[in-house]
Parts: structure tokens; C-alpha cells; sequence
């Protein structure tokens, strides 16, 4: 083990998160944007708890803010699902997903570089599970927080689960904001508070 920090093995340009690194800490090989894990690592911690409690076998799921694959890869070793739809408006971070994580070894997942909105705006689709963990960088996309957008994620699954973070008194209204938006959408809301996430369980 590196006993002086993380070991950076690639630094990566992206249009659309800005810098990325791909560090190793021990065994562990994570992404992280300004510092912020993006896949891999925490984000391993971030969502066992809340899937260990929620998830089923044999379902289908959508994975909006696929990233490297991290919550796909958990879902399929655990849970054996039907289907996994991921998509990831990022092709860096796909393509960093294949090179290091084993994206494109995943069963049954399908992976959409599109954006996550346009999908599942136009999607007839219907899952089981929606997971929808949508971040550049370190903020959430205006349409997340739009009626519309929260509609539609009601229509076509029977439980979704957003993750917001809420570090610091901007994030934490705008995660009140969205809850509040939520709660006037689907019958039951439960919150969970992991590091420094809050994970939105709605039904």
C-alpha cells in the first residue's frame, strides 16, 4: 500500500465532468472529480445499505448516472437481475468503466451513452427498480428537480431511490426542495442518510 496517499494511474479530460483521476488506494481503484468519488470506493459504502434493505432478485433496473458501472456491478453479483439498462451521458466514463472496472463484462447490462433526461422522457419501458444518481462533478442537474422529470420516474418504476448530497446548506435545501417535490408524487418517501448523501427511497 502507498503509505504517503492515493496513487493516480490516469488523469482524463472530460467534457462533461471536467478533470477526472483514477487513483488506487490499496486495492481499491476509484474515479473521483474535484475530489468528489464518482465511482468505485465510497460509492460501494453510499449504496450496499440501502439495496441490502430494498433490492430483489430476478427484477429489472434502470441505472441513470451509470458512471464506471459501480451500482450495476453490485446488482449483478447480488441480486441476479432480469435486465440492467445503465445510462451515462459521459463516453470517458464508459469507456474508463471497460478499461478498469469491467463495465462491459457486466450480465445483462446494456449500456446507453445518452442523456439520462431524454431516456427516460421518451422510454416505454417499465423496471422494477430506477436508480438515479445523476451528478456532474458535484452538481445535480436542473431537470432532476423538475415535476416532469419526477412524473415520468413514478410512471415507469415501481421503486425509485435519488441520491442527493447534502454537505453543506445549498445542498441540504435543495435535497428539502426535491423531497418536498417527491412527497407530493409518490405515496410513501423513507430518507437515508449515508456519509454525506441522503438517499431518497419513494414508492
Amino acid at each position: 500500500m502507498n503509505m504517503f496517499g492515493p496513487k493516480v494511474l490516469e488523469t482524463i479530460q472530460s467534457k462533461f465532468n471536467g478533470k477526472l483521476e483514477i487513483r488506487r488506494w490499496g486495492r481499491d481503484i476509484y474515479i473521483t472529480t474535484n475530489n468528489l468519488t464518482q465511482s468505485g470506493g465510497l460509492v460501494n459504502d453510499l449504496w450496499n445499505p440501502v439495496l441490502k434493505k430494498t433490492a430483489q432478485k430476478d427484477k429489472s433496473w434502470l441505472v441513470l448516472g451509470l458512471a464506471a458501472g459501480t451500482v450495476a456491478k453490485i446488482i449483478s453479483a447480488k441480486y441476479k437481475p432480469e435486465k440492467i439498462i445503465g445510462v451515462e451521458i459521459d463516453p470517458i466514463m464508459i469507456d474508463i468503466g471497460c478499461r478498469y472496472f469491467g463495465l462491459d463484462k457486466i450480465p445483462n447490462l446494456k449500456v446507453l451513452n445518452v442523456d439520462a433526461k431524454d431516456y427516460l422522457l421518451k422510454t416505454n419501458n417499465q423496471f422494477d427498480f430506477i436508480l438515479v444518481d445523476l451528478y456532474i462533478s458535484d452538481q445535480c442537474p436542473r431537470f432532476v428537480y423538475s415535476k416532469r422529470f419526477l412524473e415520468k420516474l413514478k410512471r415507469v418504476g415501481k421503486l425509485v431511490i435519488l441520491n442527493h448530497l447534502v454537505y453543506d446548506d445549498t445542498k441540504r435545501r435543495s435535497a428539502e426542495k426535491l423531497i418536498k417535490l417527491l412527497s407530493l408524487i409518490f405515496k410513501n418517501i423513507r430518507l437515508r442518510r449515508i456519509l454525506t448523501n441522503v438517499l431518497i427511497i419513494c414508492e
